[in-house]
């Protein structure tokens, strides 16, 4: 390649002083010298122009990168567990503080574990019934907490499908505050108290 400015660029139609600024860039070029050369192991890697387009080849051997995606397959599976495992570590660690029975009809029997306050001031509660009907297409049962006789706060809803269906809630409530707690039968559509089929 030549190293003659005027060959290169000409100093035709150009303004004095970009001529004068063309002609520095050209020496500083000049003075650099060629780059060095590309080492062969940069060679395989990069952007090569192929019909028009441009490729990228994989940064990583095949190998490498096979191993690379099964590890992080793995630490993702690892993850996954380690949360499973930490939540069924903090159900397990349930504390229960008081237990409470309730009975019914038809043989219908229920339990409530009650279990420490939270921080927030919520009660955690395990609820276990068994031997209640299953309820008809869009109807389901309410836990309440009672006053005066009478069902006042919805603790939780709920249905059944088998013999025994288990439910956790958690609740602001402080029991104490109530004389014990009933389940009632919620037919579709009605949400004031229904008919009571459990009771402490």
């Amino acid at each position: 390649m030549t190293r003659d400015f005027d060959e290169l660029v000409g100093g035709e139609g150009l303004e004095p002083e970009d001529e004068a600024r063309l002609r520095r860039v050209h020496e500083l070029l000049v003075a650099a010298g060629p780059p060095p050369e590309l080492p062969p192991a940069l060679e395989t890697y990069g952007f090569t122009e192929r019909s028009g387009e441009i490729q990228q080849f994989p940064l990583l051997p095949r190998r490498r990168l096979v191993a690379a995606i099964v590890i992080a397959a793995a630490l993702v599976a690892a993850a996954f567990g380690g949360g499973y495992l930490v939540g069924h570590r903090k159900g397990a660690s349930f504390e229960t503080v008081r237990v409470i029975t309730m009975r019914g009809s038809h043989g219908a029997l229920a339990s409530i574990q009650m279990g420490e306050r939270d921080q927030a001031g919520n009660w955690q509660m395990r609820f276990n019934v068994s031997g209640l009907p299953e309820q008809q297409a869009g109807g389901y049962y309410n836990l309440y907490l009672v006053k005066n006789g009478k069902p006042v706060v919805v603790c939780g809803s709920f249905r059944v499908h088998n013999h025994t269906t288990s439910l956790t809630f958690t609740v602001p409530y402080k029991a104490r505050r109530f004389q014990g707690w009933v389940v009632t039968r919620q037919a579709p559509g009605h949400h004031e108290p229904g008919p009571v089929v459990l009771t402490t």
